[in-house]
Parts: structure tokens; sequence; C-alpha cells
């Protein structure tokens, strides 16, 4: 069977053809676009129309020589849409908008940040995620949100906007801050005491339902892990009681996929979250703000519109000599700004030498995500109780050799290297399952395992290592003023 998988990052969508059976799993890249928010009104949205054009060119280019069987969509988490009447309201706000996190406070006032994260799971206070957003909706826009006859996350979005029926799904709703991870259930007591509506909220159903058709197609429409972290985890062959993952991409997420979550005040004060995975799996994780850092410096360098390609920066990079760390988590590395001037000013303000080049730009960015990544490793594994022999990494930095050696040797662990895209062979395999295809999860990995290979990279002996994650400790202890724009 052949299936479609769309998967929409927070920088760039793509779509990919797959198909699973005899053994064997393949992966094909069909189309890639642009996905970054428009600001619009001194605000920062998602552009529905341009999104759904774009994916729609995409699917129109597929379809005219290829028979597809299935389609499912997973795009990053957080972030929602409302209907009326089937129809968006308006275009759903970004994460990254500054403004939707301005109700915390009140928030936090009800409920506090610990008794949230008990109930909830959910520790990410370095974004604004879906409770934040829709708190401040009601406070700032109640006429808006009074329309609403549906709240549905952006890739239920983007498939009811396909055909789908309006749905949810555990993966996509773990990182709304408003689910009980134990019962995998909305916490309508939570919102209730917020007054926030719980109306719209819809049904959560499981990975591999079939939801709807594609248009005027008989092409099935699947939930897949609709989170993207979620289906990268599902995409990588872990094994064992305890698997370490590192997915990269506009955001790094770093953790432990365990059999239930950790909820104690160390993993609070930790700052980790429990996100649900498919088969019962929670992913214990850390959220970095990982190559959105990079992408913003290419739009800076972007010469008539085309930014310089990775291969050229990250070959500069491999020749630029600098010790300089930045915490990527700074407040300072939001999406305003020139970023390659905030880098040299963060460098700066924390007695370090500036990065004078493009390439030595790059290497601070690739140095410091390995760092960082190595930290947080280090914290959850800690937190968890457990301890891991090697880590697997996902996304788009394993075509990163760079970063993948300066990865293995800050955290001091064999890293294996899988398909480059772990996100879209996850929502393929979930699609697969659902189809009867693949018995289950752990018949999918070995499959991948088998069938698409993975690349080790050995720990370097680097004495300079184990001083770097000190020292990426202590920035993150602080926090840099902004930029004089």
């Amino acid at each position: 069977m052949s299936h479609l998988a769309v998967d929409l990052g927070a920088s760039g969508g793509k779509v990919y053809l797959g198909t699973v059976g005899d053994g064997e799993v393949a992966v094909e890249p069909i189309a890639r676009f642009r996905t970054r928010p428009t600001e619009r009104d001194g605000r920062y949205v998602w552009d529905l129309d341009r999104l759904l054009g774009n994916l729609r060119g995409a699917l129109d280019d597929v379809l005219r020589t290829r028979d597809v069987d299935t389609v499912a969509v997973d795009t990053w988490g957080v972030d929602f849409g409302l209907l009326e009447d089937g129809a968006p309201v308006s275009d759903p706000y970004s994460y990254r908008d500054p403004a939707v996190g301005s109700t915390i406070d009140a928030i936090t006032r009800t409920v506090d940040r610990f008794e949230l994260f008990r109930r909830t799971g959910i520790n990410h206070w370095n974004l604004p995620n879906t409770l934040w957003q829709y708190h401040h909706l009601a406070a700032d826009q109640p006429e808006v949100l009074s329309r609403a006859e549906q709240l549905v996350m952006m890739p239920q979005l983007v498939a009811t906007l396909l055909g789908a029926r309006p749905a949810c799904e555990p993966t996509i709703a773990s990182t709304t801050q408003m689910l009980d991870p134990r019962t995998r259930m909305w916490d309508r007591e939570l919102l209730d005491r917020l007054n926030l509506p719980t109306d719209p909220l819809p049904d959560i159903e499981r990975a591999g339902t079939t939801v709807g058709t594609l248009g005027t197609t008989d092409i099935d429409i699947v939930l897949p892990a609709s989170h993207d972290t979620a289906s990268a985890v599902a995409g990588l062959p872990l094994a064992g009681d305890t698997a370490a993952f590192l997915s990269t991409g506009t955001w790094f997420v770093v953790g432990l996929e365990l059999d239930s979550p950790v909820l104690t005040q160390d993993a609070f004060e930790l700052g980790a979250s429990n996100e649900l995975g498919v088969e019962d799996t929670v992913r214990f994780v850390s959220n970095i703000n990982g190559f959105f850092l990079l992408e913003e410096c290419r739009e800076r360098w972007a010469v008539g519109g085309e930014p310089p390609s990775y291969a050229t920066l990250l070959t500069a990079a491999a020749e630029a000599t600098t010790d300089a760390l930045v915490n990527p988590d700074d407040p300072l590395f939001g999406i305003e700004g020139a970023m390659p001037d905030r880098i040299r000013w963060y460098c700066r303000e924390t007695d370090q030498a500036e990065p004078e080049t493009r390439g030595a730009i790059v290497r601070v960015i690739v140095r410091s995500l390995a760092a960082k990544a190595a930290v947080r490793l280090a914290d959850l594994t800690t937190a968890a109780g457990t301890s891991v022999d090697r880590l697997h990494l996902g996304g788009g930095g394993v075509r990163n050799e760079l970063f993948c050696q300066e990865l293995a040797t800050a955290v001091g662990l064999p890293v294996d290297v899988g398909a480059p895209d772990a996100t879209a062979v996850g929502n393929i395999l979930l699609q697969a399952i659902a189809a009867g295809s693949v018995p289950n999860l752990t018949a999918g990995r070995r499959l991948i395992a088998d069938g698409l290979g993975s690349t080790e990279y050995q720990p370097r002996e680097d004495s300079s290592a184990g001083a770097a994650r000190e020292r990426m400790r202590s920035l993150c202890d602080r926090t840099v003023g902004d930029h004089p724009d």
C-alpha cells in the first residue's frame, strides 16, 4: 500500500510518499515549501490560505501520477484553530507571537505551576502552550471565542480543511497543558477552574483512526501520531527498557521513552514535560530552541531571496575556531530582530569572544545545541532514575555531520543516526499499522532498523567537552538583557 505523509514544521512543510510491505519500507520526498509565521497587524499568525495552497498544489501533483491509499498529517505542537460551521474563524496565532503568553500570571494565580505540571505533565515555560493561548484568547478576544464551535489542533485543522471530520489525537493533545497524561483525557476540571469553555474540545481518538477522505477522492485520511515529534520518535528504531532520543528541527526535543509519566518535584524543577507517544508510551522530554537559530541566520544572510546553502555554511563552520557558547533558550533568541547580531551581542554580554564570520556563528550554534542537549539528557535520566547507553538521533540534524559528531562528544555516548526523515517514516509507519500491513510499533521499528539502516558516531576524546557542559549550565542560570536594536 502507498501512504502520503504530510509533515508540517514551524519553518517548512514536506510531503512524502511511502510504501510498506514484503519486509521493506521506502520513503520518497515529494514536495517542500516554507511555513514561517506571517506578521500581520503586529501579531504573528499562520496564513492558512498560503499553507493550504502550497499543500494542495503538492498533493495534486502527486495524485496526478501516483496511486495513494491513505494520507496523514502531522505538525508542530501547541497551536490550534477555531471552527465555525466547519470553517476557520480566523488564522491561528503562532506560539512565537509575544502576546499569547501575556495572561500566564492570571493562570498561575488560580492554579500554581506545580499543580499544573502535576495535573498535565507539561512544564513548557519557554514557549506559550495551548492553555496560555486559549486563556489569552478568552481574556482578549472573547467575541472570537464565542463564535467557536470546535477547537482543533493544527494537524487536525489542516486535515479538516482537506476533508476530515474534526477530531483530536493523544500525542498532539498532550502538548496543550490541558490533558491528564494518566487518563489520556481532557482535564475538564482544570479548564472549569480557569473559566475556559470545554464544549469546543473534540473527542480524543487513537492514532490509526480513519477520520475522513481526501477531497472528492476515496483516499482515507488517517490520524497518525499527529505531533511531529511523536511521529519522529515512532520512526526511530528504539529498543530496550529506557530509550533516549533527540528529535531535531526548528525545535530540539531530547527525551526518554517511558511506560508512565514522571510527575515529581524534581522533574518539575528541571522543566521537563511528559508528552504522550504511540501505543501508550510516554515521552519524558525537554524542549530546546533548535535549528530556528540557524534558519533565522540564513534568513538574514539571504541575498536576492535565496539563503546561503547548508553545505556552504557547515563547511565554513567546520573550519572556524571558536569556544563561544550561547544558551539557545535565552529570551533574546526569539522571532524578532537579526539573529546574527543577537548571537554576537549574547557573546559580548557573557564575556566571550564574538564570532565575526558566518562560519564562526554557525559553529557557535552547533556547539551550543550539542552542549544544551547533553545537559538536558543528563538531567532527564537523573530525574527518571535511569541510565542510557546510547542516543538515537532523528530529524534534520542527521544530515549535519558536524553536529552529529559534536553531539556524540558532548553527550559522551554513541549516537545512532537513522533515516533523515524520521517524522515521515513514523507517520507512514502508523498509517501502515492502521492498514494492517504492520502488526504493531515494535515490529515496525524492527522493519525500520533492518530496512533503512543507521550510522553510528562515537564520542571523541575531548577534554573541553565537560567544561562546555558546565559552562552551558552556568549560562542557563542567567538571562541576557534585550538587544539594543
